[in-house]
């Protein structure tokens, strides 16, 4: 085993030598022991022959020797038999066995000549024996045996053993040239592709092509253009994993949509950005840019609107800041800008991000056309210098951040530089969300219940108001909790829990015989509003709870037709299909005109407290009013006053035609069980 393994071991070209010279010798060792055979049967035969052709000469003289005993042809027996040189020695018997006659070449020498079986050679020491039946007149009357010499048997092997001694030398230089002719056949093409293939290896240039002649049909040829084929295909797949580094090397630093830097990268450059300008007391300056009300357009026209817009909005941005500046986009609708070496002073870099802000609402002003419709659009922007406001990235990013929401939260379309104080209230907006998810959880959100009665105190219904009581802690206004709630998406599962606690109250004041026309007023968020599944959402609450719609008013405010009209008034047409009332919330204090509220599929518009509040001693507030109340009558509208808290408001709503009212004056939000109480305990205020 270790001897195949050491042969394996050898080049190809050695391995064919050797293999080459062992069928040489086996060649050799083969046609030796066959001509040795061939020529030991044909001696063999040819004396076998020769001494049957003498016993059929002889056989007469054999025959009348043996039957008459005559002396003379004893003597005419042994003279013909000297004539035979071959002949050493030769017996003659008679039937019995009994010698007749005794001959041998050499005088003084006998030699008794046993052979089993006639007409056969039997080879004893130097001599060849051979026995022959005397036949005489067709029965056998004795037997002749010869001993011939093998002398010129041995001499013809010295002469076969010297023409072989002869041919070995020729048979290996022939085989060792037959071997070098069939290696430039077989071997050297192979070894000419291992070296190629070995040279390709080394250098990894997987381009390069083994030469192959195209009318060369051999089968180291195909096995050349299969090589070609398979370094072709290595080539291909090798310049496709880099495609594919690239591409993932682009997807982790940059932003697939814009093809601007993501956080990864930008967050790289800020931190380098960072060590360069304390090096060199060097100010920079990071914008953190949201786009206001992008959202709007992401839900009215789809997606693929919104990303359109989004890449307009990167080329626009380019063409704002330098190219040295770090353009990113973190996500959504916002972009981050970072401009270092602005200048050597923070006063001077404030000065040219103010220029720079001007250009930026410029630019982001003009019209952005998107699937064949222009946009406007604007930008709320906070800023941070550096390196005086922050110590790393992470701060500088929160400062930034913080500013912005400051820009949005005084009105958008605008820019804030940040300042510490900002920060207390951006803390505390963080602990509120904070504390606002874990009283979702937690059930620290609660419904009361405020009534709306008629001018005699009667109650026709109720409006379910949300309230935040901590536990061990103080009661959270809606005024702090409900904007932080939309600003993080929390309004969406706070709002579809009040719903469906509002129904399961609702159902059980029915269950326990409150008057039909009772309505319940629940108060619906914009952003609530605007979801897809809202319709889906609170039609399958309704089957849930077997509440009917006909005893529930959705409070929506103004703010929702600033999105799509036309798909406020489809969903507002959907809910009135289901039986739901329609009731415009805070009318007066927001966007609405007079030509949506002609188109809305309204039932009750309620004029705000804010008119409320001072119609008795404000003149205009008091116009409002009136005009809000009249405007209803000619739209045949519901008309609710909220805020009613003094007789003079109640006197005063009331003869300009208001029926319904809300407010202290007759009840304050309660729990459900006080107002159950105050529902089945017939109490009425006058």
């Amino acid at each position: 085993m270790l001897n195949i393994m050491k042969f394996s071991y050898l080049s190809v070209r050695h391995q064919f030598i050797v293999l080459m010279m062992v069928l040489a010798s086996a060649l050799i060792i083969l046609y030796s022991a066959f001509t040795y055979q061939n020529e030991k049967l044909e001696y063999t035969e040819d004396s076998s022959n020769e001494l049957k052709t003498i016993s059929r000469v002889l056989e007469s003289d054999y025959a009348a020797l043996i039957l008459m005993g005559l002396p003379s042809s004893s003597v005419e027996l042994m003279r013909k038999w000297k004539l035979f040189a071959m002949i050493e020695h030769a017996d003659l018997v008679n039937a019995l066995g009994e010698p007749i006659l005794h001959y041998s070449k050499t005088e003084g020498t006998h030699f008794d000549i046993h052979v089993e079986e006639a007409n056969q050679i039997k080879v004893v020491d130097d001599l060849f024996l051979y026995k022959h039946i005397v036949m005489f007149q067709g029965e056998a009357v004795g037997v002749v045996s010869y001993a011939i010499s093998n002398k010129n048997y041995e001499v013809l092997l010295d002469e076969l053993t010297r023409m072989i001694l002869i041919s070995i030398p020729v048979v290996f230089a022939f085989a060792i040239l037959l071997s070098i002719w069939l290696q430039g056949i077989f071997v050297l093409p192979l070894q000419r592709l291992m070296t190629t293939i070995k040279g390709i290896t080394e250098d990894q240039g997987y381009s390069k092509k083994v030469v192959v002649d195209k009318a060369d049909k051999s089968d180291f040829a195909v096995l050349g253009r299969h090589f070609n084929a398979l370094l072709q295909q290595m080539q291909k797949t090798l310049e496709d994993v880099e495609k594919s580094k690239d591409h993932a090397q682009k997807l982790a630093y940059y932003d697939e949509l814009t093809g601007l830097p993501n956080r990864r990268l930008f967050t790289e450059h800020m931190e380098h950005m960072l060590d360069i300008a304390k090096r060199e007391a060097q100010y920079g300056a990071l914008l953190f840019i949201d786009l206001d009300n992008f959202k709007t357009l992401n839900d009215s026209r789809g997606h693929a609107a919104g990303d359109e817009l989004l890449k307009q909005v990167a080329d626009s941005l380019k063409q704002v800041f330098r190219a040295a500046d770090t353009i990113a986009r973190l996500g959504g609708d916002e972009f981050v800008i970072l401009s270092g070496h602005l200048d050597d002073s923070e006063e001077s870099v404030i000065n040219q991000v103010h220029s720079l802000m001007l250009k930026l609402r410029h630019v982001l002003s003009e019209k952005f056309i998107v699937q064949g419709e222009s946009y406007h659009l604007t930008a709320s922007v906070g800023i941070t210098t550096f390196p005086s406001m922050a110590h790393n990235s992470a701060e500088l990013m929160k400062q930034a951040d913080t500013a912005m929401y400051c820009a949005k939260e005084a009105g958008r379309d605008g820019y804030r530089f940040y300042q510490q104080e900002m920060q207390v209230v951006a803390d505390a907006r963080l602990q509120m969300e904070t504390d606002l998810r874990f009283a979702l959880s937690e059930g620290e959100l609660e419904l009361f219940y405020q009534p709306q009665v008629d001018e005699f105190g009667r109650i026709l219904g109720a409006e379910a108001l949300l309230r935040w009581f901590k536990k061990g802690g103080g009661m959270v206004s809606p005024a702090e909790f409900i904007p932080v709630a939309e600003s993080t998406g929390l309004i969406l599962p706070i709002g579809e829990w009040v719903i469906k606690e509002s129904f399961m109250q609702l159902k059980n004041w029915g269950e326990a015989g409150v008057d039909s026309g009772f309505r319940l007023s629940i108060n619906i968020s914009p952003f609530q509003f605007h979801q897809d599944n809202f319709v889906g959402n609170i039609k399958d609450l309704l089957t849930e709870t077997g509440v009917l719609a006909s005893n529930v008013t959705l409070e929506v405010t103004e703010g929702i037709t600033i999105a799509d009209i036309q798909s406020t008034i489809d969903k507002m047409k959907a809910l009135t299909a289901l039986g739901f009332k329609i009731s415009m919330d805070d009318f007066g204090t927001g966007y609405s005109s007079l030509t949506y509220l002609k188109k809305l599929p309204l039932s009750e518009l309620k004029v705000d407290q804010s008119f409320v509040r001072d119609l008795h001693v404000d003149q205009s507030d008091a116009e409002i009013a009136a005009t809000i109340i009249a405007m209803a009558k000619n739209l045949n509208l519901e008309v609710v006053a909220e805020g009613v808290e003094k007789e003079s408001q109640l006197v005063f709503l009331s003869r300009h035609g208001c029926l319904v009212f809300q407010g202290y004056y007759f009840h304050k939000p309660m729990r459900a069980a006080n107002l159950t109480e105050l529902l089945f305990g017939h109490l009425v205020i006058l």
